[in-house]
């Protein structure tokens, strides 16, 4: 998806990338409730948790390039990806959701590293494509396809599991 961007200031930049990292942040925290497995938990658990950490790193790099301190995160629709996707009810559509926000972010900051003329902002947004990069990275080699996360699918896993641990009890007695 392209994205329109004709001009943008250091300071808009990093306040959009600060809004993008507190709403993946907060998407990461909603489909981690989503799902049953630990396994998957834990990986969209620590993922909200890397947004956070992200968020963080960028307001302190806002104060440093803009002179300004951020007091509250209130941001206006000027400073959101509009092509961010919230985060469904559903906990399989919630995963490849996630993978579209984070290539969505991860294209996004490529194109502020190549429109913004600071070398240290330029290396901040290259940063952040990197990482969205490597989340989706993480994504794709944690979630593949068919993805079975909701309750029902969990539930005949189990049930196959307890019939091979019990026909491997059934051959173990016959030797």
């Amino acid at each position: 998806m392209t994205h329109k961007l004709t001009a943008i200031d250091t300071d808009d930049g990093l306040k959009i990338a600060i809004q993008i990292s507190k709403d993946m942040g907060r998407y990461y925290e909603k489909a981690s409730t989503l799902v049953i497995d630990d396994d998957a938990k834990t990986i969209l658990t620590r993922m909200a948790e890397k947004h956070q950490t992200h968020q963080a790193e960028l307001i302190k790099a806002y104060a440093r390039v803009s002179g300004k301190k951020i007091l509250y995160l209130n941001l206006g629709r000027k400073h959101k990806l509009n092509t961010l996707v919230k985060c469904p009810d559903e906990p399989n559509d919630s995963v490849r959701m996630a993978k579209k926000n984070e290539s969505e972010a991860r294209t996004f900051y490529l194109t502020l590293s190549r429109r913004i003329y600071e070398s240290e902002i330029r290396s901040i947004f290259r940063d952040l494509a990197q990482r969205a990069e490597q989340n989706l990275a993480l994504l794709e080699s944690s979630f593949v396809e068919p993805l079975a996360l909701d309750k029902a699918d969990q539930e005949d896993d189990s049930n196959m599991y307890d019939d091979v641990s019990s026909s491997t009890a059934e051959n173990a007695k016959s030797w």
